[in-house]
C-alpha cells in the first residue's frame, strides 16, 4: 500500500471512529453513566456558575468567584486548555472577554465519578500513551487552522 492510500485510509478510519465515539459518548450521557473524573474544587466551581448563566463576562465571574483575579484568570485559562470553556469579544463592548461552556464543558457538568472509557481497554498502557501523544500531535497541528476559521466568523 502506497502512503497515499494509507493517508486515506487512516483519515476514513479516524473520521468513522470519531462519528462512532460521538455516538457513544451520547449515548452514555442519556444513560447517566460516569466519563470524566470531577474537578477540583475552584474550575468546578467555574462550571457550574457557568451552567447557572451560559455567557458571562470574566469580570463578572470573578466577582461571584470571590477570589483574586490572577488566581480565577489561571483557572480560566486551564478550563480553556482543557476545552471546557471558550473566552470571545463581547459584541457590545470589544474589551469585554465573555466565557461561556463548550459541548465538551457540559458533559463534564452532566457526570459524575471516574472515567473509565471501556472503548480504550483494548490498548495496553504504552500504546495507550502513543496514541495519546499522535492525538496531541495532530491537535496542534489543526487547532491553528480551526482558529483562523474561528476568528474570521
Amino acid at each position: 500500500m502506497d502512503e497515499k492510500q494509507l493517508n486515506v485510509d487512516i483519515t476514513t478510519n479516524f473520521m468513522k471512529y470519531n462519528d462512532l465515539l460521538t455516538a457513544f459518548l451520547k449515548e452514555n450521557i442519556l444513560k447517566g453513566g460516569s466519563m470524566f473524573t470531577s474537578l477540583n474544587r475552584g474550575q468546578g466551581k467555574i462550571l457550574s456558575i457557568l451552567q447557572q448563566t451560559p455567557s458571562i463576562s470574566q469580570k463578572e465571574l470573578v466577582n461571584q468567584l470571590d477570589m483574586r483575579p490572577q488566581s480565577a484568570s489561571e483557572m480560566i485559562k486551564k478550563l480553556e486548555k482543557k476545552g471546557f470553556i471558550e473566552r470571545y469579544k463581547s459584541e457590545e463592548d470589544q474589551r469585554v472577554m465573555m466565557i461561556t461552556l463548550t459541548k465538551a464543558g457540559k458533559v463534564v457538568l452532566n457526570q459524575t465519578g471516574d472515567f473509565q472509557p471501556v472503548f480504550l481497554n483494548v490498548l495496553t498502557m504504552d500504546e495507550k500513551q502513543q496514541f495519546n501523544r499522535i492525538l496531541e500531535k495532530l491537535v496542534s497541528e489543526i487547532e491553528p487552522e480551526v482558529a483562523k476559521f474561528r476568528s474570521k466568523q
